[in-house]
């Protein structure tokens, strides 16, 4: 699975499973604070995702502005840096 393809689906994976985001609230433009994440929640969804795709992601990559498309472009980044496959 491409970078992009595998940091997308664990970022929708993530905010419905453990933060109970609609699938239709997940768009590109969306930002992490539409879909009603305060920092701690942030804190959590950075740690679920680097401990899911196995890359750091810092929490200055994933705050209230942060939209999904710029969230999901770090991580598969980060992947192809890393050579996480």
């Amino acid at each position: 699975m491409a970078a992009a393809s595998r940091a997308r689906a664990a970022v929708a994976t993530v905010l419905m499973e453990k933060f109970e985001v609609s699938a239709d609230s997940i768009r590109p433009d969306a930002s992490l604070a539409s879909l009603d994440l305060d920092s701690l929640a942030l804190a959590e969804l950075a740690l679920t995702l680097q401990e899911r795709l196995g890359v750091r992601v810092d929490e200055s990559e994933a705050t209230q502005r942060t939209t999904v498309a710029e969230l999901t472009a770090t991580l598969a980044a980060r992947q192809i840096t890393a050579g996480v496959r």
